[in-house]
């Protein structure tokens, strides 16, 4: 029996697919296959239920669940515990952050943590806060950036800060226009907007329902930088927080207004997944990205 085998078995276990546990391990799907039948012989009992769906644990598989975990856990901690024994970060951190969010904030992270634990790596994914709190419950992500709290059963979650949320348009058409746009007046204006049901679009809709507002989405895209494009090159416009569209704001592509009546502001959090013990090295990413703050500029640019 191996310690990997058992890694497949929680990772199998967490996605309910082999092929999930497969990219979450960065392997393939036959390797996992393979190490799990391994562990099944090795044990003398079959852990999981095979389906066209996935794979669900047997009740053999429902009582190995924490030990596994617990043999796992112990061998994770025994690696950290000699790299801080030698003063040394190291291992891989699998981060997940919203598109909107991902940069510079990435580039902040790398800049603070780099020179100083030179061992330590990231895996990073862009996502929806949805599909980022869902990965930190299964642990293909271990700390997350995302614009809700996530529950306390996938994660343990930090407030970062809050941003206003922002009419976006072309920034050839926007002219004179007033800095900030009250809510109601979203009636007239055509919009893009996310396909997935994110935070920004969530905190509209249902705003626009309370009021009994129908809003013109005339287009859904679920790829923040072409709905970009087609905002800088058509009529359409899109809400955002600032950290979405700063940098095509600073190079005159897009402008932005306020939207008041109410106000609505997104609430960054960091999380760090739940699922097993914070090794040093996720503690180091996620106290690293609680240092984060916002650039002066841009709430120089917001207030103007």
């Amino acid at each position: 029996m191996e310690i990997r085998q058992l890694q497949f078995f929680l990772d199998v276990a967490a996605t309910g697919s082999f092929s999930r546990a497969a990219a979450l391990g960065m392997t393939s799907q036959s390797t996992v296959s393979k190490g799990i039948s391994e562990l099944e012989r090795d044990l003398g009992a079959r852990l999981f239920e095979r389906t066209g769906r996935g794979a669900t644990l047997t009740p053999a598989g429902v009582d190995l669940l924490p030990q596994a975990e617990d043999l796992v856990g112990d061998c994770v901690r025994l690696k950290a515990w000699m790299s801080e024994r030698r003063g040394q970060v190291s291992g891989i951190v699998r981060l997940a952050v919203q598109p909107g969010l991902s940069w510079p904030l990435l580039e902040a992270v790398l800049a603070d943590l780099r020179p100083r634990h030179p061992a330590l790596g990231f895996q990073v994914s862009e996502g929806t806060t949805n599909q980022i709190e869902e990965w930190l419950g299964d642990g293909r992500a271990e700390v997350g950036v995302l614009s809700r709290a996530p529950s306390s059963g996938s994660a343990q979650s930090w407030p970062l800060f809050s941003l206003p949320l922002l009419l976006v348009e072309r920034a050839a058409t926007a002219g004179a226009a007033e800095a900030e746009l009250p809510f109601d007046r979203l009636r007239e204006i055509p919009l893009v907007l996310s396909t997935a049901r994110n935070g920004a679009r969530l905190l509209v809709e249902e705003e626009a329902r309370r009021r009994g507002l129908d809003l013109r989405v005339d287009l859904e895209i679920n790829a923040l930088g072409l709905i970009k494009q087609v905002v800088a090159h058509s009529g359409l416009c899109t809400i955002a927080a600032w950290p979405a569209v700063y940098q095509e704001v600073q190079r005159g592509e897009l402008a932005v207004r306020r939207l008041i009546e109410p106000e609505f502001r997104h609430t960054y959090h960091v999380a760090v997944g739940s699922r097993r013990q914070p090794t040093p090295a996720m503690r180091c990413v996620a106290d690293a990205i609680r240092r984060f703050e916002p650039p002066r500029d841009w709430q120089a640019t917001l207030m103007r």
